[in-house]
């Protein structure tokens, strides 16, 4: 009578080899590094983007600050060359936001029979981030 009984392969293994844990941590390690240089780069795009917001904000308070102005006819002598920074008397105040610089520029154009108007153009920099928003407005003689 014959019995059947398994007999294992002399080949057979229980675990991973050297070989296939090194090349596991190789993986491991390049996903890590790439993982950490993208969130490098989320960070600096994020606080690029705050300073933006902060530039862009900023522009547009100066802007209002425009519209509301009721003589025409000062608006060039009044705003054009003038430079606010958060420790000078600026309209709207900037004491909060330190490293911004906001330039106002305004150009008269005529008057004329056929075109009177100002152009303003605000330029708002932040000096840590070196980042930069312009901001134009024309505005019609009234």
């Amino acid at each position: 009578m014959q019995t059947n009984s398994v007999v294992r392969a002399s080949g057979g293994r229980s675990g991973m080899t050297l070989i296939e844990v090194i090349i596991a941590v190789m993986i491991l390690s390049g996903t890590l590094i790439g993982l950490s240089n993208f969130t490098r780069r989320f960070q600096h795009l994020t606080n690029n983007h705050d300073a933006l917001a902060i530039a862009s904000e900023l522009a547009t308070g100066r802007m209002e600050v425009l519209k509301l102005h009721r003589t025409y006819s000062t608006l060039v002598s009044a705003f054009d060359g003038t430079t606010e920074t958060s420790s000078t008397a600026a309209n709207p105040s900037m004491s909060q936001f330190p490293g911004y610089t906001r330039t106002t520029a305004a150009v008269r154009t005529g008057p004329s029979s056929t075109a009177d108007y100002v152009t303003v153009t605000v330029t708002v920099t932040n000096t840590a981030t070196s980042t930069t928003v312009s901001k134009s407005l024309v505005i019609a003689a009234f």
